[in-house]
């Protein structure tokens, strides 16, 4: 006989089972229970005090898209945002500091007047044909690309031979996409699109720091919508963990419980039906509608079930799942002065942009920073592609002390986590801080360390530790977003189709389903469909998602 009993049971408290919970405890009244390894819940919305006091280091998800991670979300449970969600908007999007001049090439956010002027006149200092070329697909971007890309990841994946929404997007003349684009590589659609390299070289580095393969054939639509998608970022006060805390009072307040430090050991399957689950204490949990499981494909079938639950296929083949590729290093650095780069001789906007990678000029660096890693290389720090986001320079007093301190995050693509001890990754964290300050100071005189306070160094190993879905390997995308492993075929094709799961009421709520990796609110939000969908359970109203586009544009907000 089970311990205790509830509608619902979450295996884990990640942002994934956080957004299907609101929505099972808000709309449908169910009576739900999250149990939590670690000792927070949130998973990639995870924040602390760090790396010195006063500052705030956001330890993984950091920079988020109002519409992209959370545009139901602001709709249906708009106390998510009163209970903490608050946020600034910068003024400029992403952005490429050039080493060869100090120039730099970006995107205005739609937060700022007359972005799109500005972004073309940007743009047109290094081609009025690029600057033409961008100015007709950001029209597109908001006008058919975007709306179909929500409506495409907040719906549950449809199965491949019945055409989704993407599939009419392609087809459609007046979107501006060319058929052929999906055979193509990013890299390769910068080339057709874009003449100058500085154009390019901004193009591209969207979809590289979101984890997808530049270089991979079928990433051009990808990359064509990752370079618009940061136009609506925003900049969580306080931390990302504040999404989390804010998520947990929606569950508390609607009568879900949560339960920190309670590791579950395995599901428990009956008659090819999820029941519950049991706890590593021995505790067994009775679950009357199903689970929702926020862990790694093979993780669920090998380790919380038991693999002859599922079909031999499905079997092996999660033991074969691509995971190497998206491994980062985030260090958060605590500064005495605000960096003061270069680029701002060329233009002082670059002060205000919320991401700026530093480069060379071109897509080769791209190209073969993404076959370096491919082959097992860790980057050379003359070689770096490094992002920095410098949450102090919008939101200052949520995350730094009174007075002139930043708190700035950097990003460098490494190896994974497995391909070294736990030795060398404690000698690798002193030296890769040192090859970044000195990268970093190439682009800005005053970083050095002797403006360093202090700095957090949260490499692929780190990650792996944070939680068990990202871990061996330390991807945080928990695997790679890459062909089949993109959309509607995420994880495999075989545990895709989330309303015919190989097992009945288990419901997968993970960055490793459809559509992408990150810390949306997406998987959760289409989950709760499927799950409401089986049991008869209050739906929440229909989006138009295009109006929600044009809406955002025009007042700022939903």
């Amino acid at each position: 006989m089970a311990d205790k009993e509830y509608d619902i049971v979450y295996v884990g408290a990640g942002n994934k089972n956080f957004t299907h919970a609101m929505y099972a405890t808000k709309f449908a009244g169910l009576k739900v229970a999250m149990f939590e390894t670690r000792h927070e819940e949130g998973g990639g919305w995870s924040s602390e005090e760090s790396p010195a006091p006063g500052f705030i280091t956001n330890q993984c998800s950091h920079i988020h898209i109002y519409l992209h991670h959370h545009a139901p979300v602001w709709l249906d449970i708009p106390e998510w945002k009163e209970y903490g969600v608050q946020y600034v908007k910068p003024r400029v999007s992403q952005s490429v500091v050039f080493e060869e001049d100090d120039s730099w090439c970006g995107t205005y956010t739609i937060w700022e007047k007359d972005h799109r002027q500005k972004t073309y006149d940007l743009l047109k200092r290094w081609s009025k044909k690029d600057a033409d070329t961008y100015a007709y697909y950001e029209e597109k971007w908001f006008k058919y690309i975007y709306p179909a890309s929500l409506e495409w990841s907040f719906t549950p994946p449809v199965p491949l031979g019945q055409p989704d929404v993407m599939d009419r997007l392609i087809m459609n003349p007046d979107s501006g996409i060319k058929p052929h684009w999906v055979m193509m590589s990013g890299i390769q659609l910068m080339r057709e699109l874009f003449d100058s390299p500085e154009v390019q070289s901004w193009g591209i580095r969207g979809a590289q720091s979101a984890g997808v393969n530049p270089t991979a054939y079928g990433s051009a639509l990808i990359a064509l919508c990752l370079m618009n998608t940061y136009l609506d970022t925003i900049v969580i006060k306080g931390g990302t963990h504040q999404c989390a805390h804010a998520a947990y009072r929606v569950v508390t307040e609607n009568g879900g419980e949560l339960y920190h430090n309670k590791t579950v050991e395995k599901i428990l399957i009956e008659d090819g039906k999820a029941t519950g689950i049991r706890l590593t204490d021995g505790t067994e949990i009775k679950a009357r509608l199903g689970v929702c499981v926020g862990a790694h494909p093979y993780e669920l079938v090998h380790d919380l079930t038991d693999p002859k639950e599922w079909p031999s296929d499905v079997q092996k083949l999660v033991k074969y799942i691509e995971r190497d590729f998206v491994t980062v290093s985030w260090y958060t650095w605590a500064l005495r002065e605000q960096p003061v780069y270069k680029a701002e001789a060329f233009d002082p906007d670059i002060r205000q942009s919320c991401w700026i990678n530093l480069s060379k000029k071109g897509l080769q660096g791209v190209y073969r920073e993404a076959h370096e890693r491919l082959a097992g290389h860790m980057p050379k720090r003359e070689d770096f592609n490094m992002v920095i986001t410098n949450w102090s320079t919008f939101a200052h007093d949520y995350y730094a002390p009174p007075g002139p301190y930043a708190t700035v995050q950097t990003e460098q693509f490494l190896q994974p986590a497995t391909r070294y001890s736990e030795e060398e990754w404690k000698k690798f964290e002193k030296n890769h801080a040192d090859d970044i300050l000195w990268f970093w100071n190439k682009y800005c005189d005053n970083v050095h360390w002797d403006n360093v306070i202090g700095y957090n160094p949260v490499t692929s190993f780190y990650i792996a530790k944070h939680a068990r879905n990202y871990g061996p390997q330390g991807n945080w995308c928990v695997i790679d977003m890459d062909g089949p492993q993109l959309g509607r075929t995420r994880p495999i094709a075989q545990l895709a189709d989330v309303r015919n799961f190989p097992i009945k009421n288990l419901y997968p709520a993970s960055s490793a389903w459809h559509p992408s990796g990150g810390a949306t609110s997406e998987q959760g939000y289409w989950l709760y469909h499927v799950t409401a969908e089986q049991h008869g359970l209050p739906i929440p109203p229909a989006k138009d998602w295009s109006a929600m586009v044009q809406k955002t544009l025009r007042d700022g907000e939903l």
